[in-house]
């Protein structure tokens, strides 16, 4: 449940091993490479490698290959691959070769199809009219338009017609235009076109190759698209022989230009001098002692560990380790942006708090175990984070469904059944003011723990000021918790003194958020730490302080929103019995279960972008900075290097 620990790994030897080195041990490390010229210029006569990733274009060509013959790239294996030489890259130009008469001829039909299929589109609409086609496109003297009106402009245009010289035959009718043809004398072709273009009628252009009606030209075109689909099949089935017929090859010479690919991808971020080369990339403490294990026997490689604390040019990548029950949610923290490396992963914290603010929100024992298992196949057949969450949100909604006495709705059936009666402790509908207070309370809570593990971060990146004087520092949690005190004790009396309480727990932490910009500067050291315009820093520093406390009232007034949707989710269903009350036998039954799988759709969508909304704006904006860069395997890397 943490940021996996890392290393920064130079490795250097003679210039002349760096491909075998790179092959024989590197390119199955799970290293994420860095830049090494930026990182070591402190290195004379350092110089990055000026060679070309010259495998791209080979590798696209396979790709589109096994593309024709339906064969995954992904599922060779890097073990069958085969030296790669002028003679095995011929094997490319000979394939290409074989298929250039195909590809030629399924590239003409390809180009014929997209013309039938624009005729076809023109002619769609057409097919009512009663006229030869090959007769009008023979007209010297008359001009005609094929096109569409709206409706209410082809209503107009039936009172101008007898007043122009111009009749219009009215074709296919749908529910928004009237398609058909205008006919003209050509002497009045600019003024008739003017008149039709203020109607709105929008021109469609039948091709010249169109003959007979537009009904048989219509049907002539659509078989002869059937014929050339026949033809694309057939010629596309003797692709896939021509490429099933080297398969063997092909597959060990990709496996290959992927290996030598994934070494020209290094080199890129590698350096050298005259005599030796460099890489540098971040590995974690494991596959750094696995890499040094490695290189134990070579005598002339040289494996150089750092500590990022004493890295200054580069920040290590982020690499999230989670328990299974939380990894998941590690979307949700990409969403928002991975952690700095000094950060704390906020995942195990966000997967708690969401799942239980879920459940209170959509507590349902029927609803919730749809969720779980809906969840749960997705998971685990579709590989879908989000499934995962929805699974365990699923199984605290069971939960706070059994707590609420619900079941589809239902509040009676588990008030009924002796061994879940005792669980139903609470019942949302009728007990309003106690939902809405205790949702409330967890807020506060939810919101402290939010500012302690601020107060942690800033503790393991050294922010002193931060942590003393922010407003989700020890000021802030200071003055949050005596605001809360002195609420509490105005509606059930504490015996507490309030004077000392507003002084020093209030007033005090107040003050020292206002100045805590120069406190921050003082007490880590920093030169420059007085304002420089006095009456600039006290405007502003005022209205910030304002929005702040405004911002704790706001903050902790959202969580009502846990308690209002629980009070929703249950007259939602209200609805649905009160509906399916209104009929009887089938349809009643058709009623429930449409009206629950609404409930379910809506209701679970909306409860979950809520939670989320708690999460990134209520907490995640109290502790978390979310500007860490994720860390890149060489092996995932090297996935799109044909790409």
């Amino acid at each position: 449940m943490a940021i996996q620990k890392m290393k920064l790994v130079s490795v250097v030897g003679p210039l002349q091993d760096f491909d075998r080195v790179i092959t024989d041990y590197l390119l199955d490390c799970d290293i994420h490479i860095e830049n090494a010229v930026a990182l070591l210029n402190n290195v004379r006569g350092l110089y990055p490698f000026s060679e070309e990733n010259s495998y791209s274009e080979p590798l696209a060509k396979m790709e589109s290959f096994f593309q024709q013959a339906d064969i995954d790239p992904a599922s060779i294996p890097s073990s069958t691959g085969a030296a790669i030489n002028d003679d095995s890259l011929a094997l490319i130009q000979t394939v290409e070769n074989e298929l250039a008469s195909n590809k030629a001829q399924q590239d003409e039909i390809a180009a014929q199809m997209d013309q039938n299929s624009q005729i076809l589109k023109q002619l769609e609409h057409m097919q009512a009219l009663n006229v030869d086609l090959d007769q009008i496109f023979r007209f010297r003297f008359i001009k005609f338009r094929f096109g569409r009106l709206p409706k209410a402009g082809y209503k107009k245009l039936m009172s101008y017609l007898q007043d122009i010289d111009a009749f219009f035959l009215e074709g296919e009718v749908d529910q928004d235009y009237v398609y058909g043809i205008y006919f003209m004398p050509a002497e009045f072709e600019e003024k008739i076109d003017g008149i039709f273009s203020s109607l709105y009628f929008e021109r469609i252009i039948i091709s010249g190759e169109s003959h007979g009606s537009p009904a048989e030209a219509y049907e002539h075109f659509k078989e002869e698209q059937k014929a050339l689909e026949r033809q694309q099949n057939e010629l596309t089935g003797q692709a896939k022989s021509i490429i099933e017929k080297y398969e063997t090859e092909l597959k060990a010479l990709y496996a290959g230009l992927q290996t030598y690919a994934r070494l020209a991808f290094i080199r890129k971020y590698a350096a050298h001098t005259r005599e030796s080369f460099y890489i540098v990339g971040w590995v974690s403490n494991s596959e750094a002692a696995r890499i040094e294990k490695m290189l134990s026997d070579e005598k002339n490689i040289l494996l150089v560990e750092e500590e990022p604390s004493i890295i200054k040019k580069a920040s290590p990548p982020i690499k999230l380790k989670n328990p299974g029950l939380f990894k998941p949610f590690e979307m949700f923290v990409k969403m928002y942006g991975l952690p700095s490396y000094t950060e704390i992963d906020p995942t195990p914290l966000l997967a708690v708090t969401y799942v239980l603010m879920f459940g209170i929100m959509f507590g349902d024992f029927g609803h919730g175990l749809i969720l779980l298992i809906g969840g749960f196949l997705f998971y685990k057949i579709k590989k879908m984070d989000l499934g995962g969450i929805v699974s365990l949100a699923g199984f605290c909604s069971m939960v706070f469904g059994l707590l609420y006495g619900s079941i589809f709705g239902n509040e009676e059936i588990l008030r009924q059944i002796p061994f879940t009666k005792p669980l139903a402790i609470i019942n949302p509908m009728t007990e309003i003011n106690t939902i809405l207070i205790a949702t409330v309370a967890l807020g506060v809570v939810i919101i402290l723990i939010a500012m302690i593990v601020n107060i942690i971060n800033a503790l393991k990146n050294r922010q002193w000021g931060r942590m003393l004087f922010d407003q989700n520092g020890l000021a802030g949690i200071l003055f949050y918790c005596s605001v809360i005190l002195v609420a509490v004790d105005m509606f059930f009396p504490l015996g507490i003194s309030t004077l000392p309480v507003i002084l020093i727990g209030i007033v005090l932490p107040l003050l020292l958020i206002f100045l805590k910009e120069p406190l921050s500067g003082l007490v880590e050291g920093k030169p420059d730490w007085k304002p420089k315009k006095i009456g600039e820093f006290i405007l502003e520093s005022f209205f910030e302080l304002f929005e702040i406390v405004l911002s704790f009232a706001t903050n902790t007034i959202s969580f009502v929103r846990l308690g209002a949707f629980a009070l929703g989710h249950g007259s939602m269903m209200s609805v649905v019995f009160i509906l399916a009350g209104m009929t009887s036998g089938f349809m009643s039954i058709v009623i429930m279960i449409l009206g629950n799988i609404l409930v379910i759709a809506l209701e679970g969508l909306v409860v979950g972008i809520q939670s989320l909304r708690l999460e990134f704006y209520e907490m995640f904006s109290r502790y978390y900075t979310g500007d860490g860069r994720e860390f890149i395997s060489i092996k995932d890397q090297n996935r799109t290097l044909s790409k």
